[in-house]
C-alpha cells in the first residue's frame, strides 16, 4: 500500500471515529430524568410550655415518683362523663414519657363498656383496632367513643376467656391460669367487674362465665383490692392497663414505648402505682407492646364516622389484636 492510500485510510478511520463520538453523546429521549433529591425535614417534636396541670395530672406527680419533670398535658371531653388526658414528662431517669388517660364514669346511665372482636365475628383472628370499632359498632346500640386493645395474642387467638353479647368464645381451662388471669367483663344487669385472682394463695371470689354478657382478659395484674401487685418483670415498653375503682370510673391508660425520643415505655411496678393512685381497686395490664393501641371516634374523609389512633404506635394504625375493649355512649 503507498503513501497516498495510507493517509485515505486515517482520514476515513477519523472521520468515522468523530462521526461515532458524535452519534453516542446525542440525548436519548428515552432515558428517565435524575433530579437532585430533595431533603425531607422530620417533623420536630415540640411541647408547648403548659404552666398548669389538670388535676389527673396532678394526682399521679403527688402519689407516686413517675413523673420527675412535667412538661404538658391537655383534657378532651369526648362525652358527658368520658375524658382523655394525654401527658408528656420526664421519668425519675429524665427519659421521654407521653401517657394517655381515658376516664369514664359508670354513674352515667348511658356509658357502657363492650367486647370487641375482629370483623364482628367469632373466629380466631386479628384486626386493627380502628377497623374493629366500625365492624362491631352496629352491635354496640349506641356509639363506641374510644377503645384499647384486648387480651394477649397466642396462636392468633386470646390467651383468656372471651366472652361477647354472651357467647363464651374462648374459656380458660388450663388449671393454673384459669382463676388467675385477670379480667374486665360485664354483667347481664350491665354492673362491671374485674375478677380472678392474683395468685392461687390468695381466696378466689366465685363467679358464672354465664352471668357475663362481655369478659375480656389481661396479662398482668397491677391492682387488688386496693393493694399493688409487684411484678419481677422489668422491662420497659410500651403499656396499656384498664382499671375499676370503688366509685364506678374506669380508667384505661396507655403509655407509648415504640421510639424512645418521644416516649420510653413503662414498666408493671410504675404503671400499677398509677393505677393505684388514680383509686383504682383492681387492675391490670392488658397487653404490651406493638399491640398497645388507643383510639377516639372522630371524624375522618368526607366526614364519614373513623376511630384515630391517639397514642403513637409503631405504625399508624397499630399492631393487629385479637379483640379489644370498647367504651360505648347507648343511644
Amino acid at each position: 500500500m503507498n503513501i497516498t492510500n495510507i493517509k485515505k485510510h486515517l482520514k476515513l478511520g477519523v472521520s468515522l471515529c468523530a462521526w461515532l463520538l458524535l452519534f453516542s453523546c446525542k440525548q436519548r429521549d428515552d432515558y428517565p430524568v435524575f433530579e437532585d433529591p430533595k431533603i425531607v425535614e422530620v417533623e420536630k417534636d415540640t411541647i408547648p410550655p403548659d404552666n398548669t396541670k389538670e388535676a389527673l395530672t396532678q394526682k399521679i406527680i403527688d402519689g407516686t415518683d413517675v413523673i420527675k419533670t412535667f412538661q404538658m398535658d391537655s383534657m378532651t371531653v369526648l362525652a358527658p362523663g368520658v375524658n382523655r388526658m394525654h401527658v408528656r414528662f420526664k421519668n425519675k431517669l429524665d427519659q421521654a414519657m407521653s401517657m394517655q388517660v381515658l376516664e369514664l364514669d359508670l354513674t352515667q346511665p348511658k356509658i357502657s363498656v363492650f367486647a370487641l372482636s375482629p370483623f364482628d365475628d367469632n373466629l380466631f383472628t386479628t384486626q386493627v383496632l380502628s377497623d374493629m370499632a366500625k365492624y362491631n359498632e352496629g352491635r354496640t346500640g349506641g356509639r363506641i367513643i374510644a377503645a384499647i386493645n384486648g387480651d394477649v395474642a397466642t396462636s392468633g387467638a386470646p390467651t383468656g376467656s372471651f366472652i361477647r353479647l354472651g357467647r363464651q368464645i374462648k374459656t380458660s381451662t388450663t388449671t393454673a391460669t384459669a382463676n388467675t388471669r385477670p379480667f374486665i367483663a360485664v354483667k347481664n344487669d350491665e354492673t362491671v367487674v374485674i375478677g380472678n385472682r392474683p395468685n392461687t394463695t390468695v381466696t378466689l371470689d366465685p363467679y358464672n362465665l354465664n352471668d357475663f354478657k362481655h369478659l375480656v382478659s389481661g396479662g398482668t395484674w397491677l391492682v387488688y383490692k386496693g393493694g399493688l401487685i409487684t411484678s419481677t418483670v422489668t422491662t420497659v415498653q410500651a403499656n396499656t392497663a384498664i382499671g375499676i375503682t370503688a366509685d364506678k370510673k374506669i380508667y384505661a391508660v396507655l403509655v407509648d414505648g415504640v421510639n424512645n425520643a418521644f416516649s420510653v415505655g413503662i414498666t408493671f411496678n410504675d404503671l400499677g402505682k398509677i393505677m393505684k393512685t388514680l383509686g383504682c381497686s383492681h387492675a391490670f395490664s392488658t397487653s404490651v407492646g406493638t399491640s398497645a393501641v388507643m383510639v377516639q371516634r372522630d371524624k375522618g374523609i368526607d366526614n364519614e364516622v373513623a376511630w384515630r389512633v391517639v397514642n403513637k404506635p409503631a405504625t399508624a394504625a397499630g399492631g393487629a389484636n385479637v379483640n379489644g375493649i370498647g367504651f360505648v355512649v347507648k343511644d
